[in-house]
Parts: structure tokens; C-alpha cells; sequence
């Protein structure tokens, strides 16, 4: 009779007990959000943008593009960008970025990490890399199909033999050589999720080291000082799709939610007193020419992304991400697959 009673009393406790893992989950993704707006608040300024709340940077030169200050190394979760940005610990490893006319380039937040949230387009004399854009979702296998292609002037490329090791910005292309470039090179988009990590292993090693004339070193990821998490962590279940950027209204409420925070230190203060920047004029006609009129083909005639080995196609984030950030998701107007 005791053991029974015993045995009762325990299966309740179980069963109180199962449901926190979940809580527990939903909390470390809203947690994230909110401590990349602590984090970023003081070096610019959250904005309301195409894709709900987005972070544009304050200080950065006129035609500043994301991953040119900074180098790229190989670790073990492939092509890993390393940011000299005083902010960019995560802006360039969780979320992606888009050229927005009234801002020029925007940070879109995201949970799930990646080494870098790139497309490429290389060949053995050079290596370009551009963000993914903000639509893109993919299975939780990982994707390995068509690769997206975004507009040619948002890449960004180096000689191979110069692309490991070596500050973007000292040996980066004119952009204006960007089309000339872009027609004899290759697009590529790969990521893997193994051990429950996106990797992201697009370039072959062989083609750098072949160009270099020398074996490129796999480098430890602290390097980066970044730390994988595996996208269960980031809110994905395991049957779920891998999303680059968080729906709006996560990264919404996680800003309400600091709206009640400490006030900012004065080196916040005086960072935040900083105008924030404009959108040169380039870019901002480049981005208006790339919302109003898609460069390629129409969504209707866009041939479908077929899955290979067991990974599923990139697409657009869900129906409803895309309401929640006021607007149709339109792979047209920002990828297109190749």
C-alpha cells in the first residue's frame, strides 16, 4: 500500500516537472532578443524597417556595407567571419542585414547563430559574399540547393589568394568592378546543421588553398569571439524550419520589454549623442530600384529550389512572419535562385 501511495505521489511530481523545458526555451529566445538591444543600443539606433524593429549603426563611413571590416578564417564550422566592429559580436552570427532606402543597411535580429549568414559567388580568382536575405528560411537538416543570388552590387569581393586572414577593407575590389566580377563567378549557398549547428561550408577549402599556395589553418571558434549554440536553443524545434531573422513581434515585445531599463551610462550617453547616419544616395536609389523594380524574373516564372540529400529548399519565411513584418514576402524582389 506504502509503495503505491510512493509511486502516485511520484508520477505527479513528473508530471508537474515536464512542461518547464519548454518554458524555460521560449524564455532564453525572448532573453536573446533583449540583450542584443542592450548590447547594441549605444553604438546606434533601433528603427521600425521593412521587417519590424531593425538596428542601424552609428559611426560607420558613407557606402559602409556589413562584413568589410574584418576577416574571414576556416574553423570547424567552416567560413567564420571575425568582426573588427566595436558591436559586431553578434550582429554578424545571429540575424542578417538589408539595404533599406531610408537607412541604407540595416541589422534584422535573429536567434539562430551561423558562422556568418552569407551567399557567395567565387571562382579561383576571386570570392564574394553578401547577406542572406531576411526572407530565407530552410529545413532543419540544413540546404545545399540553388543558390540565392541577391543584387550584384550588395556583394562584397576579394582576390581569393587575399581572402583568409587579411582585413576586407584593405584588399576589397572596387565595387564598380562588381558586375564584371559577378559574371564569371560562381553562386553558392550551403549551410549545414550537424550537431544540431548551421555550419557554413559554401567555398571548397581546396579552391582558397590552391589560390594561396598553401594550407589553410583550422582556427579555434573563440577566434571570433562568438559561441555556437545549436538552433534548438535558438527557438527551432526539431522538426521545425530554420528562420535567419526572429518574427517581428518577438523582437517588438523584447524591446518594450527594455523600455523600463537602467538609464545609459555617460559613454552611452556620448555615443548615443553621435548623429545617426544617412543613407548615402547611391544606396539609397540602389535599394528604392531593388523594392519597386525586382532586377529578375518575376515570382510566377522563378524555377522551384529542389532539395538535395535529405536538406529542403530555401523559402521564404511563413505566411505569417510575413504579415508580421508588413510585408509580402517577395523572394523576386530580393533573391532569386540561380
Amino acid at each position: 500500500m506504502k509503495r503505491t501511495v510512493v509511486a502516485t505521489i511520484l508520477l505527479g511530481a513528473l508530471g508537474m516537472v515536464i512542461p518547464a523545458p519548454q518554458a524555460r526555451a521560449q524564455v532564453s529566445v525572448s532573453v536573446s532578443i533583449g540583450a542584443f538591444y542592450d548590447e547594441l543600443s549605444p553604438y546606434g539606433e533601433w528603427v521600425d524597417c521593412t521587417y519590424g524593429e531593425c538596428w542601424v549603426p552609428r559611426g560607420v563611413g558613407a557606402g559602409w556595407q556589413p562584413y568589410t571590416n574584418g576577416q574571414w578564417i576556416y574553423t570547424r564550422y567552416g567560413w567564420t567571419w571575425v568582426s573588427s566592429d566595436p558591436w559586431g559580436a553578434n550582429p554578424y552570427h545571429y540575424g542578417t542585414w538589408a539595404l533599406i532606402a531610408r537607412h541604407g543597411w540595416v541589422w534584422v535580429p535573429g536567434t539562430v547563430w551561423a558562422p556568418a549568414w552569407v551567399t557567395w559567388s567565387y571562382s579561383d580568382s576571386y570570392v564574394g559574399w553578401a547577406p542572406m536575405p531576411p526572407t530565407v528560411a530552410f529545413g532543419s537538416a540544413g540546404y545545399s540547393g540553388r543558390p540565392v543570388v541577391v543584387n550584384e552590387a550588395q556583394y562584397v569581393f576579394v582576390p581569393t589568394n587575399r581572402f583568409v586572414g587579411t582585413n576586407v577593407t584593405s584588399v576589397r575590389v572596387e565595387p564598380r568592378r562588381n558586375a564584371e566580377i559577378f559574371r564569371q563567378a560562381k553562386p553558392v549557398t550551403r549551410f549545414e546543421v550537424s550537431g544540431g549547428v548551421v555550419r557554413n561550408m559554401a567555398v571548397p577549402v581546396a579552391t582558397v588553398q590552391r589560390a594561396m599556395g598553401s594550407k589553410i589553418e583550422t582556427r579555434e571558434i573563440s577566434t571570433a569571439n562568438t559561441t555556437p549554440r545549436t538552433v534548438s536553443s535558438g527557438g527551432v524545434a526539431r522538426s521545425g524550419r530554420v528562420a535567419i531573422v526572429a518574427p517581428a513581434r518577438d523582437v517588438k515585445a523584447a524591446r518594450a520589454s527594455r523600455q523600463t531599463a537602467a538609464p545609459a551610462t555617460p559613454q552611452q550617453q556620448q555615443l548615443q549623442a553621435q548623429p545617426q547616419r544617412q543613407a548615402p544616395p547611391q544606396q539609397q536609389q540602389q535599394a528604392k530600384q531593388q523594392q519597386a523594380q525586382p532586377q529578375h524574373q518575376p515570382p510566377q516564372q522563378q524555377p522551384k529550389v529542389q532539395p538535395q540529400q535529405g536538406r529542403e529548399k530555401a523559402m521564404p519565411a511563413s505566411e505569417e512572419q510575413g504579415k508580421d513584418r508588413g510585408k509580402k514576402d517577395q523572394p523576386g524582389g530580393e533573391e532569386r535562385p540561380r
